[in-house]
């Protein structure tokens, strides 16, 4: 097999066609996808490790061959400006209006110096590996090509340009260390990922208040928002969170204007595999948006080919000035507030005009935003025959409703609002993108993605809780007095099993304080490395995690397999049988 080396960060730095700010790539693979983000406002599409560009979303990453389900994704923030209500309109997908750099000025399109400052990089870090504190490089592989990752250093972590951190020792200000403040996801939130990043773009392309460009799928034609987004991406590496990445927007009117009527909208091109023979849809109690294959084989999946997601964790929040509307958020709730949720879902038509097709103007691309086609007609819900603003929205995995039976490559969105923001507001934005085939088939993966997505957002208001799994819990509030991990129940067994572990106090501070580092792991007969159910820190206690031979990257074969429990102090190993 040929090993491609990409080397990342330092040698990924490019300049865009439409901005003369440095643009850097940065890979990330904190679990299971390998994807590359840009610090110009586009992702999951690879322009560094082939010149015109290919899809950049991988999963599974320890698959030989390169398998992907997204092409490319992006932001679009539209909305009716100042008293005059003109439309503005700022984009990213394939290409950019945005420029790496801030806003330093509130109403002052920003100094040329911003679009020339190295310092308006990609930040990134790993949290949970103690030797990576002060930076360093990893090897890994994904899709039969070596990456090398290098992180940056906590003490590096841009706090002075907006990047959030956890406040551990009590002391004003950021003072880093392994056991003390720590990057982090912000909003008073303690989660600790496995890789976290952050970026910062702004919608004065090559700091000039001019026209936008107009491209397909890049609509322009409007004078810059005047939007600052501060961008984080954070991965956790523990079921069920290692096939998903959340991405979190600081969205920022740093105009003079007012913001009447704004949409924010996610963009996507997934290919699964194959894209000619994909299908689309939205799960709008979930604010979940999806694609999956039509029929149950790939050409290159092949059987059982995955369904991708990206759930909208947090939406913006919109004013109502009412006392019965609350909007309930993991760090706060706030009364006479609603939160937009998922406003409307669609996708491009492959080979129309811009009224059903990719728009290169605002207009039209706005009219979509708004959950219309692109000449402002409006959606018909071919099953009710009722005006919607939901394409696909009915039951994929039971197959009731409004669903997609033409398969094809698909180009999708999804939108949030309509909101009003004054000139320096923010609003924020959470999504997951999130891939799986454990359901068993192309149809039953939409209702594990459905299962998946309900996960993520548990996970968030939870605030990721060390990413203790939903799966593994507590099951005594006795303190064990030694390592054990026990036989697993049933065995043999088809497909579900369970292993339960036990983790003692521990007599000495380690790296973690009270906690553990735990990893529970499965290996076949051949010592090859088949699931990681559990790589985390765990306080004392009893545990017990689910584990089913049907799920992950592949079908798990009858056979003898064997799991690992592993710490610093402790590794013991048991044998079970997959029964089929």
């Amino acid at each position: 097999m040929k090993i491609f080396t990409i080397f990342l960060l330092f040698l990924t730095i490019h300049i865009n066609s439409q901005s003369l700010a440095p643009a850097q790539s940065i890979f990330m693979q904190g679990n299971n996808i390998n994807a590359i983000f840009r610090t110009d406002g586009y992702f999951n599409y690879d322009k560094v490790t082939f010149i015109n560009g290919e899809a950049g979303f991988i999963w599974p990453a320890n698959s030989s061959q390169r398998l992907f389900a997204v092409y490319a994704s992006g932001l679009w923030v539209g909305a009716k400006v100042g008293p005059e209500r003109n439309l503005r309109l700022s984009a990213s997908w394939y290409e950019t209006h945005y420029s790496p750099g801030s806003i330093p000025v509130l109403g002052q399109v920003p100094p040329t110096s911003v679009c020339s400052d190295p310092s308006w990089r990609g930040y990134f870090v790993q949290l949970t590996d103690p030797s990576l504190f002060n930076g360093g490089t990893r090897y890994k592989s994904a899709g039969g090509m070596q990456y090398i990752f290098n992180y940056d250093s906590w003490a590096s972590w841009p706090v002075q340009k907006g990047a959030p951190y956890v406040e551990i020792n009590g002391i004003p200000g950021y003072q880093p260390a392994w056991n003390g403040d720590r990057p982090g996801i912000g909003n008073g939130m303690t989660a600790r990922p496995e890789e976290l990043s952050f970026m910062v773009f702004m919608d004065y392309t090559n700091c000039r208040d001019s026209i936008h460009s107009s491209l397909v799928g890049l609509p322009g034609g409007t004078l810059p928002l005047g939007v600052e987004i501060q961008q984080l991406i954070f991965m956790f590496n523990c079921f069920p969170l290692r096939d998903s990445y959340f991405i979190k927007y600081r969205i920022i009117n740093k105009s003079n204007f007012v913001w009447d009527s704004t949409y924010i909208t996610n963009m996507n091109d997934p290919d699964i595999g194959n894209a000619s023979d994909d299908v689309s849809g939205c799960d709008t109690t979930r604010n979940l948006a999806y694609t999956y294959n039509f029929d149950n084989s790939d050409t290159d999946y092949g059987v059982n080919p995955p369904a991708f997601g990206v759930k909208i964790v947090q939406s913006p929040l919109r004013y109502t000035n009412s006392n019965l509307d609350t909007a309930k958020l993991p760090y706060d709730t706030l009364i006479g507030y609603k939160l937009t949720n998922m406003s409307g879902f669609n996708g491009f038509i492959n080979g129309q005009n811009e009224c059903q097709g990719d728009p290169d103007n605002a207009v039209n691309a706005y009219h979509y935003m708004r959950g219309r086609w692109g000449c402002g007609e409006p959606i018909i819900n071919w099953a009710t025959n009722q005006v919607t603003t939901f394409r696909y929205s009915g039951d994929a995995c039971a197959r009731t409703g409004w669903y997609d039976s033409l398969p094809g490559a698909r180009r999708t969105f999804s939108n949030m609002g309509p909101v009003t923001m004054n000139s320096g507001d923010t609003q924020i934005v959470v999504l997951s993108y999130m891939i799986t085939r454990d359901g068993g088939n192309n149809f039953q993966n939409v209702c594990a993605l459905q299962s998946l997505s309900d996960s993520a957002l548990k996970y968030y208001y939870n605030d990721f809780r060390t990413c203790v799994p939903i799966g593994i819990e507590p099951i005594s509030t006795e303190i064990p007095q030694r390592f054990e991990l026990l036989q697993n129940y049933p065995n043999p067994f088809n497909p579900v099993t369970k292993i339960r572990f036990q983790i003692p106090p521990l007599n000495l501070p380690l790296s973690g304080g009270d906690k553990e580092g735990v990893s529970l792991r499965i290996y076949d007969v051949l010592g090859k490395e088949i699931a990681v159910l559990v790589n985390q820190q765990l306080k004392s206690g009893i545990y017990e995690i689910e584990w089913s031979a049907t799920g992950g990257a592949e079908n798990i074969p009858s056979g003898v397999y064997f799991y690992s429990l592993i710490t610093n102090e402790f590794t013991q190993t048991r044998k079970m049988v997959v029964l089929k």
